[in-house]
């Protein structure tokens, strides 16, 4: 197994739910796609396995011929999830000789396995899952947090479901990479502000209504509504909706990077500690502020004052956005290609598979 510096032979692993890139909702998709192809810039020989119709600067190895979207019972989802891992663990070992398998799903056949696993983890430390990712750490599989608040909240949680001795293998806090090139820079502004999420208490999109009506800013609200949101938001969204509110559903990506560079600022209004939140990166690489409570992994992607705002109430983000014309739209995009490229974020990843490389040998 490569532990030196030569280069890796590395396997990406999707999901086959949605394409790499993804043609609309997908925000573990974009990270796979600018992640893998920031690593093939960088010279290792990198293979992607995911849907026949992806798109990647390295070597695609379908895992279906064509993503398969999630209208599926859970019963079948589950049936089609453990038949693709197995499939795709099949050809990392034998076809494609891993060094390292970069498994950006919660699966894993089989009892052992003789190449290091290394897990991106992007959700939250619900306590199924926490048990599930110490299960894969007692079996050598290396873990990956996407921030560092993202970990301290699993390392705080583990206490309280886990028997002492047992935990989770971290070997790394990397943020989420994201390619500028293709993101269009705008740095005059309309006026109107921007929220895009979906429609749930975590994101709290009825409070980015509240948040721009107070600072006197139309709005423009990009809302996925599926069947499971459409009571939050007919309880809590519809009710503030008013003509300063524009209301749209699921857009594409090119509708999204549309509205991001020619807003004034985006508004993320989660209320709850989010791992990450893309959303804000893609906005400061349009040039766009973001303004936002410092909770979960805001503090770690905004800085105060230089490409948006934190502050702990709707209240104090309103009044906060009076002051959002002295951000400087160079420098928001400036921050994302310095912090968050695939080039930056690619060679800490490698790090951490030589991390998990030296650990298992």
């Amino acid at each position: 197994m490569a532990v030196s510096d030569e280069r890796l032979r590395i396997v990406q692993l999707a999901p086959p739910w949605y394409p790499i890139p993804p043609v609309g909702y997908g925000g573990i998709e974009i990270v796979v796609h600018d992640l893998t192809n920031g690593l093939a810039a960088l010279g290792h020989e990198v293979f992607l396995i995911a849907p026949g119709d992806s798109r990647t600067d390295a070597r695609l190895i379908p895992n279906v011929p064509r993503h398969l979207g999630l209208d599926f019972t859970l019963e079948r989802k589950a049936e089609i999830m453990a038949e693709t891992s197995a499939e795709s663990y099949r050809k990392a070992r034998e076809q494609l000789h891993a060094d390292v398998i970069h498994d950006h799903t919660d699966e894993r056949p089989g009892p052992d396995y003789a190449v290091p696993i290394v897990r991106t983890i992007h959700g939250p430390p619900l306590p199924e899952v926490v048990r599930k990712y110490a299960a894969l750490s007692a079996r050598g599989d290396a873990f990956v947090a996407i921030s560092r608040r993202q970990r301290q909240l699993f390392e705080e949680a583990a206490p309280h479901y886990l028997q002492p001795g047992e935990g989770i293998n971290f070997v790394a806090a990397i943020h989420n990479p994201l390619d500028t090139r293709a993101i269009p820079f705008a740095a005059e502004k309309e006026e109107f502000a921007l929220f895009i999420g979906r429609s749930d208490w975590e994101k709290n999109p009825d409070g980015a209504i509240r948040i721009a009506r107070a600072a006197g800013l139309p709005l423009v609200l990009a809302l996925r509504v599926n069947i499971l949101e459409r009571a939050y938001f007919e309880e809590r969204v519809k009710p503030l909706l008013g003509p300063d509110v524009t209301l749209l559903g699921e857009i594409t990506p090119e509708e999204k990077y549309d509205y991001l560079k020619r807003a004034k600022v985006v508004i993320f209004s989660s209320q709850w500690e989010e791992p990450f939140g893309l959303v804000m990166t893609e906005a400061m690489a349009c040039g766009t502020p973001v303004v936002a409570m410092p909770r979960g992994a805001a503090p770690e992607v905004i800085v105060d004052g230089v490409t948006g705002f934190l502050r702990d109430s709707e209240e104090g983000l309103a009044a906060a956005i009076a002051d959002i014309g002295a951000i400087d739209p160079h420098a928001c995009r400036r921050h994302v290609e310095t912090n968050f490229s695939p080039l930056v974020i690619g060679r800490q990843y490698v790090d951490a598979y030589r991390r998990a490389i030296a650990r298992g040998a």
